[in-house]
């Protein structure tokens, strides 16, 4: 009798151990600092500008540096892991390895999309590729657009893709504002493709890539839980702008800035159907990437758009109305704290990462950080 009741302790044990051993059990990524004394944590300070930052589905954080390098992070210690340096990577001021993002149903299909500028025959050019995760590398480089217009400056390119399967990549003028109205052209667009590379059947333009147009170098991509689409987007010595992306639409530039409120950008928005900016900023402040943040887990950025911000040096936190047409509220964290911000990046449980791009425009120093933001200061 003894023997059986140790048996069945010990069958009971191994019950409790395999329900809590579950790797498939879908929760949250892991808090290893629930209540933070310090309100942020630098996790690494040696990379050279990075340009996207990531988490991805390993709870590893994914970051593309400028200079062509995809690493992983561990988001607990700061270790650093190569994934891939691609060699074709030109980077000259502003260009060089650009937007990324990771297929949604990584474990399936671990493909990582990524844009960068490379030398074309007759100056720089941009590319969006796909690149399969395999044995802690990136291999199988396929191209799914290439002669996209690039430049040392103005090149965009953000990437997300969408529950429904598509992935948006916006695309700057080259410093050529001929092109943003010019829909024989992918440069200063907002595009929208499948996954494989093709262009889907219902794109506002037949057998175009081209979702919206009249940009000029759009740098924050992001998606509302309603569904809105929202663009960050510099402007030149005035109105950056926030806008909604609307399938088809023309955002105006160079014709149109920001808000019509000048007699040429009247004339213009009279033969020609525009969309205005619902927020913008003069003088201008060098927006860069853009999140929802949907998480409680700093609650005075719950369910606001928060955005980086490289010039002015700050992180915003913007308050839509009800249904996401209009910006109500502006508020401002970390002024100057960190120096240029370029990226931001929420897990799951709402952690929040920041990367940062030195002091000054043109820093390229192996100095640049991944910070975690713990919590705000009262």
């Amino acid at each position: 009798m003894e023997r059986i009741t140790r048996l069945v302790s010990i069958a009971l044990v191994s019950l409790v151990f395999f329900y809590c051993s579950d790797s498939d059990d879908n929760t949250p990524d892991p808090d290893p600092n629930p209540n933070p004394v310090d309100a942020t944590t630098t996790l690494i300070s040696t990379l050279s500008v990075p340009w996207e930052l990531i988490w991805g589905p390993d709870d590893f954080l994914w970051v593309a540096e400028r200079n062509g390098k995809i690493s992983r992070i561990n988001p607990d210690t700061g270790e650093q892991f190569d994934v891939l340096t691609i060699n074709a990577v030109a980077q000259v001021q502003e260009s060089g390895l650009l937007g990324m993002v990771l297929h949604p149903d990584f474990d399936t299909n671990p493909f990582v999309y990524v844009v960068y500028t490379y030398d074309g025959a007759s100056g720089l050019l941009e590319r969006l590729v796909r690149f399969t995760y395999e044995n802690s590398t990136l291999s199988n480089e396929t191209t799914l657009i290439d002669n996209i217009p690039a430049n040392s400056v103005h090149n965009g390119s953000r990437l997300i893709i969408t529950p429904d399967l598509h992935l948006f990549m916006s695309t700057g003028d080259a410093g050529n504002t001929n092109l943003s109205q010019d829909t024989s052209s992918l440069g200063g667009k907002i595009l929208r493709l499948n996954l494989d590379g093709s262009i889907p059947n219902d794109n506002p333009i037949t057998g175009s890539y081209i979702y919206s147009y009249g940009h000029r170098n759009p740098q924050g991509l992001t998606l509302h839980p309603n569904g809105n689409l929202y663009s960050s987007e510099h402007g030149p010595s005035s109105d950056d702008e926030i806008n909604r992306i609307v399938a088809g639409e023309n955002y105006g530039w160079p014709e149109v800035r920001g808000v019509i409120d000048t007699p040429n950008e009247e004339a213009f928005a009279a033969s020609t159907s525009v969309v205005e900016s619902i927020f913008n900023w003069t003088p201008t402040i060098a927006p860069s990437d853009l999140v929802y943040y949907t998480s409680d887990r700093i609650p005075q950025w719950t369910n606001k758009l928060i955005m980086t911000v490289l010039k002015d040096q700050r992180l915003i936190a913007l308050t839509l109305n009800n249904d996401g047409t209009a910006i109500t509220n502006e508020e401002i964290f970390f002024d100057g704290t960190f120096g240029r911000l370029r990226d931001i990046t929420i897990s799951p449980a709402g952690r929040v990462f920041i990367a940062t791009n030195g002091n000054s425009y043109g820093d390229t120093s192996n100095t640049h950080r991944i910070i975690e933001i713990n919590r705000i200061e009262p």
